[in-house]
């Protein structure tokens, strides 16, 4: 096949592994909120919530999204890709991407040991928390926090049917198997703990990206 039908092949792959049918269209970061009024007022104020916080929401067919979000991995200086291993979602957005930066793959125990490379971890999130824009990702059935914890870029894939209006819904989900661990992330890292000074990027993260499933 060619590269272009190999991406095709991928896309597909990604769509079926999330479960998700894409929406009509791709929303350019500036306008996300205005896309996802469409999808009900529960999407709109995660999409208004993560926006204020900070972060950057994409929604549409991957084809789509692809390019926009390669540039800006590019822009962020991205040389590199990882994501769980068994998180097929990620890994096939992550392999859909490889072209357009160019970037490398890596794995999570070579960015756990230290990488140099600027990094982008990919992975799929349990649920998503409309008032304040939150991002949950747990470690159940033994997946790894790594993506968003040492990237210097992380992206949620997060499936639309699984973002709550509230906090205590989200982690109603989660009771029938409580996982050890759980992230709640919403935008990128960030502190003002010196001198009252803002630092992003400070203990994780400096974007923090959603693409919306």
């Amino acid at each position: 096949m060619t590269s272009l039908d190999d991406r095709r092949l991928l896309l597909r792959r990604l769509a079926a592994a999330a479960g998700k049918h894409p929406a009509e269209k791709a929303a350019p970061a500036g306008e996300a909120v205005a896309v996802l009024q469409g999808e009900g007022d529960r999407l709109a104020r995660f999409g208004k919530a993560f926006a204020e916080a900070g972060g950057v929401l994409f929604q549409g067919p991957a084809e789509e999204v692809l390019h926009e979000l390669g540039e800006m991995l590019r822009m962020e200086g991205v040389t590199a890709l990882f994501f769980p291993e068994d998180d097929a979602p990620a890994r096939q957005l992550a392999e859909a991407l490889t072209p357009f930066g160019p970037f490398t793959m890596t794995s999570c125990a070579e960015v756990r040991g230290g990488s140099e490379a600027v990094t982008a971890g990919f992975r799929t999130a349990e649920a998503g928390i409309a008032e304040t824009g939150t991002v949950v990702e747990t470690s159940a059935g033994g997946k790894t926090l790594l993506p968003g914890l040492l990237a210097d870029v992380h992206v949620s894939l997060l499936p639309a049917s699984s973002v709550f209006d509230r906090m205590d819904e989200a982690l109603a989900s989660l009771c029938a198997d409580p996982p050890r661990n759980i992230s709640f992330c919403s935008g990128p890292s960030k502190s003002a703990d010196i001198e009252q000074t803002l630092t992003v990027g400070a203990h994780g993260p400096r974007k923090a990206i959603v693409f919306i499933v």
